[in-house]
């Protein structure tokens, strides 16, 4: 059984990193990006969030948020070198976001994770 109250967490919060991945590229780095790039950032942190939250992996959480993250972190990574954003950012910022969203959510709200 799924919790909804900790899809919603994750989700949110995972639109809240896409919000920062934005702002660190579009104002932070000084890079010019149409809106179409700004909505795509926005949206693969949104599922990632959404992917942490109806995740049931046996593993440790910060183990957890950080392998998915990591694992959106170069798809996000992949698409921004292809529309010359830069590489690395995604690649770090993926992870870090990951366990941040884990960590909110696990320790913070109570919304462990529902194994099977």
């Amino acid at each position: 059984m799924l919790h909804e109250r900790r899809i919603r967490i994750t989700t949110t919060l995972g639109i809240g990193c896409g919000l920062a991945s934005w702002a660190i590229c579009a104002h932070g780095m000084g890079l010019e990006m149409r809106w179409s790039q700004s909505v795509l950032i926005v949206l693969i942190n949104a599922l990632l969030g959404f992917t942490i939250g109806i995740s049931s992996l046996r593993i440790h959480w910060m183990t957890h948020g950080a392998a998915l993250g990591l694992l959106f972190g170069v798809v996000l990574a992949l698409f921004t070198q292809s529309h010359g954003l830069g590489f690395w950012w995604a690649i770090v910022l993926g992870p870090l976001y990951g366990f941040m969203i884990e960590l909110c959510a696990t320790v913070f709200f109570h919304a462990d994770i529902d194994a099977w």
